[in-house]
């Protein structure tokens, strides 16, 4: 029972992502009228949302794109970073007690979801079942070359969005949309991280996406995650420039030197996960700094 219980509140809901997410949520509520009871409700309600969406993503994989499914070589590769990628697979719980564990917390999610709809407005609603839904469009953007436009969706548009319209009814939505790129940016260099290990094996089953076909082409890594990083913080130095972000969040350029440290080990395969971890730890320092800036210097 505890191992069980250690697999529905922790693995599954794959808690590493929360230091993006959240930021996500409260930038959008500092862009739209500021930190407050609405925006914390609006953080812990995406909490709930993200943990749902990785149990759904994980029945996903191994039921939909079959991604996941197959003998240990044929499958998604387990990562000490993540895990949760191969836990059916495994046998350790069944799709549908995954999917019961998906449902859950998204009940949890309704409650605050719910106060903030009847104190603010409907987009809060619509926004969250947006959020609640896009896991089936990550999913399948594996197989049809739109996977990183899915996980910027998901992990910027709609996060900014959700924390903008739990505070304000009237929020901008075109300032919500091209703060939101910023955010989603953070994670195109991970995905190409994470997919390394899976490369051979998800390829085969016809997997599709902009990072697997760099490694495909024997692209270099770093080189090609630099390419995602500097358009990052160019596009942040725009959003700044007409006023979007506070200029005191150009603070987020203390990362720089971290992501590149994060580059070099990963380049090296005795050292490629403490690089990945590293890159991880980094993006959730970026997208801290880029709150903390926006909240002093807006």
């Amino acid at each position: 029972m505890k191992e069980k219980l250690k697999l529905y509140l922790v693995t599954l809901p794959r808690w590493f992502a929360a230091p993006q997410f959240i930021p996500a949520i409260l930038i959008g509520a500092v862009l739209a009228g500021g930190l407050g009871l609405h925006a914390w409700l609006a953080a812990t309600a995406g909490l709930f949302i993200m943990a749902g969406a990785h149990c759904l993503n994980s029945v996903l994989d191994y039921s939909w794109t079959k991604l996941d499914a197959g003998a240990e070589e044929e499958r998604s590769a387990e990562k000490s970073y993540t895990h949760g990628q191969s836990v059916i697979a495994m046998g350790l719980c069944s799709p549908k007690e995954v999917v019961f564990n998906a449902l859950a917390w998204y009940l949890l999610a309704m409650i605050p979801v719910g106060f903030l709809t009847v104190m603010v407005g409907w987009p809060v609603l619509l926004i969250s079942f947006l959020a609640m839904l896009i896991t089936f469009w990550y999913s399948i953007g594996k197989m049809n070359w739109t996977h990183e436009l899915a996980f910027t969706v998901a992990s910027g548009l709609i996060p900014v969005l959700f924390g903008m319209f739990a505070v304000s009814p009237d929020a901008d939505w075109g300032v919500g949309l091209l703060a939101g790129v910023c955010l989603g940016l953070v994670t195109g260099p991970q995905i190409v991280m994470d997919e390394v290990t899976d490369a051979e094996a998800n390829i085969a089953k016809g997997a599709k996406s902009i990072g697997y076909k760099a490694l495909e082409l024997k692209i270099d890594l770093p080189f090609y995650q630099m390419g995602w990083l500097l358009f990052l913080y160019i596009y942040q130095l725009f959003l700044i420039t007409i006023g979007i972000f506070a200029p005191l969040t150009a603070i987020t350029f203390i990362a720089f030197p971290l992501w590149m440290a994060s580059l070099v080990f990963s380049s090296r395969k005795a050292s490629f996960e403490k690089g990945v971890i590293g890159f991880l730890l980094t993006a959730g320092l970026y997208t801290s700094l880029l709150l903390v800036g926006e909240i002093i210097g807006g």
